[in-house]
């Protein structure tokens, strides 16, 4: 049921699968990471969510990724045994496309399996972590995150405030600095020798400032406010929000089932169509593959991206459109698949001929 050849093309396939989509998914997080990194040092979200964020966009990259990278695999793979006249021995030996379609298709099972534990289990569950921690974050105190010779910006960017140092609990700063728009284009440079965060027993948040100056006055002005204080401390705006309800990104596939939303069927749809496009990416890479030996295994990649680009853009699309009403559900993200069968079977008959499809043998 499985020999030699079919083990041996098998192997091929998932170790370039396993490569490609490891390098893919290396220069993915390096742009998350980034991106992430920014947030932290603007003050937006604390250093120990750093790491945590970036777990969980791995998850969620994995299931765009996984079947991007079994499709080049294949193509990568079946382009270097086409380039080292490996496929010409094959088919000397006298095997039929049946040994070419075996190992791809097991290949194909593997990754709609991993897919589908990502997206009916993993990434709901990683987008509902996400978003109650992105919650726990906007809720936290404003001095929680400040950090000690660095610049933040607070009260929705609003107010810059720069401390050289700070205790370890972050409720005591010392040398502080805070430039806070007023109205009217007014605004206010406070310093101060050190401050303290503090809660009220009416739960409102204040910091006080201690041995400090106030100035006051209009940019380009030419008479400004200044006080001098020993203490002297401000109030915080209220920070309570409501919590957010539940994205659909994040709810369980029995949840969506059981709403009747578009949303919810455009949810659905995404989550059984990504396993889908693995397969029929797959498929499609066999015939595309080809290669004679002095073209090189690079040489489809162009034309593979060519038609993956517009595959997944339509998918993306006719997501959006169910969601929106555009499109009904009846018709969703069906027709995307549909229409790519047919480049499928363009490719095929193409390169195999029409006497193939017709069920006639023919060699690899």
């Amino acid at each position: 049921m499985f020999g030699v050849l079919d083990r041996y093309i098998f192997r091929e396939i998932s170790m370039t699968w396993f490569a490609v989509t490891v390098v893919l998914l290396v220069i993915m997080v390096a742009n998350v990471l980034a991106r992430i990194l920014s947030r932290v040092t603007e003050g937006a979200l604390p250093a120990d969510a750093l790491f945590v964020l970036v777990g969980l966009k791995v998850i969620n990259l994995l299931v765009t990724l996984i079947p991007l990278g079994l499709y080049l695999g294949v193509l990568l793979a079946f382009g270097r045994m086409y380039r080292d006249t490996e496929m010409s021995a094959i088919a000397a030996c006298g095997a039929g496309l049946k040994s070419l379609y075996k190992p791809v298709l097991i290949n194909g099972l593997i990754g709609i399996v991993l897919i589908t534990v990502l997206t009916f289990w993993a990434s709901p569950w990683a987008a509902r972590l996400e978003q109650a921690l992105t919650e726990k974050v906007a809720s936290q105190s404003v001095a929680s995150v400040l950090g000690a010779g660095r610049f933040v910006e607070i009260l929705d960017g609003n107010a810059v405030v720069y401390t050289e140092s700070l205790s370890d609990d972050k409720n005591r700063f010392n040398q502080v600095f805070v430039h806070r728009d007023l109205q009217n284009g007014a605004f206010e440079v406070e310093t101060a020798k050190s401050a303290e965060y503090q809660r009220g027993e009416d739960n409102n948040e204040y910091i006080v400032f201690v041995d400090g100056t106030t100035v006051i006055g209009q940019p380009g002005g030419q008479s400004y406010q200044r006080t001098t204080f020993e203490r002297h401390g401000i109030r915080l705006p209220d920070r309570q929000q409501a919590t957010a309800s539940l994205e659909n990104s994040a709810k369980s596939f029995a949840q969506l089932w059981r709403d009747d939303s578009k949303q919810s069927s455009a949810e659905i749809q995404w989550r059984i169509s990504i396993p889908l496009a693995a397969m029929l990416l797959a498929l499609l890479a066999i015939p595309l593959a080809h290669t004679s030996p002095r073209q090189g295994r690079y040489s489809k990649i162009a034309l593979a991206i060519l038609i993956y680009v517009p595959y997944a853009n339509l998918l993306v699309l006719s997501r959006k459109w169910v969601a929106a009403g555009t499109i009904p559900p009846v018709i969703g993200l069906w027709w995307v698949h549909l229409l790519f069968i047919g480049v499928i079977a363009f490719f095929t008959i193409r390169r195999y001929g029409v006497e193939w499809v017709f069920g006639r043998s023919q060699s690899a």
